[in-house]
C-alpha cells in the first residue's frame, strides 16, 4: 500500500497541511501567569510560569480537521495520479490488440501531459508498423503461393500422365525450376527488405560514385548476358550516408534497369553533386512505364505486365532512399525509364 504513488501524495499533503495547524494551535494555548511569592526574609518575589490550557472547543476543531485535511489530500494525491491511470488502463487494453486505443490530451502537469502524448506517439508508431507487417504478410502469401501453386501442378501433370516422355518429363523441370528461382528471389528480396528495416542507419562519409562502381562489378556478368552496357558519369561525390544500404539501393536499380534494356544499349549512371544534394540518376533504353502505371512503380509486388522479378527492388530502394531523408523518383523521359535516387547532403 505504502507503494501507491496516490498514498505516498497523501500522507505528503496531509502532514503539509495538517502540521501547521497543529503548530498553530500549540501556539495559541500557550499562557504565560506571574504570581508573587514572599520570602522567609520578607523580601516578595514575581515567578513567571508558561503552561498549555486548551480549551474543549479548541481541541474538537483540532480533532475535526484531521479527517478534513485526509480527505482533501486523498482527493488532491487522485487528480495528481490520474493521467498516469488513464495511461495504465490504456496500457491494460492494449493487451487485447487494441493498437486504436490513444490516451488523448490529459489533464495534470506538465510531465503527465508529456507522457501521455510521448505513449500516444508511440501507440501510432505501434500500429503503423502492425500495419504494414499485416500488408506483408498479406502480400508475401500471395507472392509465393502462384510459385507453389505452379509446383505443384507441374508435380500432378507428371505424375498423372499415363506415358511420360522425356521431352514430358524436361518441360515439367523447366517449368518448376522458373517457379522454383521465382520464389528464391521473392524470399531473398523479402529477407533483404527485412534486416533493411531492422538495421540502424551508419552513417559514415562514403564515396558514392565508388559504390555505383561496385555495383557495376557486380552486375557486370549479368548485363554482359543480355548484351547490355553499363556506363557511369561523375566525379568523386562524397556523403554521410550508410554505405552498404546505399549500395543495395543502387543495385536494386540498376539491375531493374538492365532487365528492361534491350540488347544492345547501355544503362547509363550519372552521379550529380549540387547544393544539399548528391542525386544517383539510372537510365535505360527499354520499353518504359505506361502514364497510367507510373503511379505504381513502387508497390510492393508490382510487375508491370508481368515483368520478370519480384516487384519489390524499386520499394526497397526508395524505403532505403526514405530512411536517409531522401527518395527515389521515376522522371520524365523520351524513352526507357529514368530513376532518380537522391540523398541530402549537410552543408559544410
Amino acid at each position: 500500500m505504502i507503494g501507491s504513488l496516490r498514498v505516498r501524495l497523501a500522507l505528503t499533503g496531509s502532514l503539509a497541511i495538517y502540521l501547521p495547524v497543529l503548530l498553530v494551535f500549540a501556539v495559541t494555548m500557550l499562557n504565560r501567569s506571574e504570581e508573587s511569592r514572599v520570602a522567609p526574609d520578607g523580601t516578595e518575589h514575581v515567578v513567571a510560569s508558561t503552561g498549555i490550557e486548551p480549551t474543549p472547543w479548541a481541541v474538537f476543531t483540532v480533532l475535526a480537521l484531521l479527517p478534513v485535511t485526509a480527505a482533501l489530500a486523498w482527493w488532491w494525491s487522485g487528480r495528481a495520479v490520474r493521467p498516469f491511470e488513464r495511461i495504465r488502463e490504456a496500457a491494460e487494453r492494449i493487451e487485447a490488440a487494441d493498437l486504436s486505443l490513444r490516451v488523448g490530451t490529459a489533464h495534470g502537469t506538465t510531465e503527465a501531459i508529456g507522457l501521455a502524448a510521448a505513449f500516444d506517439a508511440m501507440l501510432d508508431r505501434l500500429e503503423r508498423s502492425a500495419q504494414v507487417q499485416r500488408r506483408l504478410v498479406e502480400e508475401t502469401s500471395h507472392e509465393l503461393r502462384t510459385p507453389l501453386a505452379v509446383l505443384i501442378t507441374g508435380a500432378d501433370v507428371l505424375l498423372r500422365h499415363p506415358e511420360p516422355d522425356l521431352d514430358l518429363y524436361r518441360e515439367g523441370l523447366e517449368r518448376s525450376r522458373n517457379a522454383a528461382e521465382r520464389l528464391r528471389d521473392a524470399v531473398g528480396e523479402l529477407l533483404v527488405d527485412a534486416r533493411g528495416r531492422a538495421r540502424v542507419i551508419d552513417r559514415r562519409p562514403t564515396d558514392v560514385t565508388a559504390l555505383v562502381r561496385e555495383v557495376f562489378e557486380e552486375v557486370g556478368a549479368f548485363a554482359a548476358s543480355r548484351s547490355v552496357r553499363l556506363e557511369l558519369r561523375g566525379g568523386p561525390a562524397e556523403a554521410p550516408v550508410d554505405g552498404p544500404s546505399i549500395r543495395r539501393a543502387v543495385a536494386n536499380l540498376v539491375h531493374n534497369a538492365v532487365k528492361h534494356a534491350p540488347a544492345g544499349t547501355a544503362v547509363a549512371v550519372a552521379v550529380e553533386r549540387s547544393a544539399g544534394t548528391i542525386a544517383v540518376l539510372v537510365a535505360d533504353a527499354g520499353p518504359g512505364v505506361p502514364a497510367v502505371e507510373r503511379d505504381r512503380v513502387f508497390e510492393r509486388f508490382w510487375r508491370g505486365d508481368r515483368a520478370p522479378g519480384t516487384g519489390l527492388g524499386l520499394p526497397i530502394a526508395r524505403q532505403i532512399a526514405q530512411a536517409h531523408g531522401g527518395d527515389v523518383t521515376l522522371l520524365d523521359a523520351e524513352e526507357g525509364c529514368r530513376f532518380r535516387l537522391d540523398l541530402p547532403v549537410p552543408e559544410a
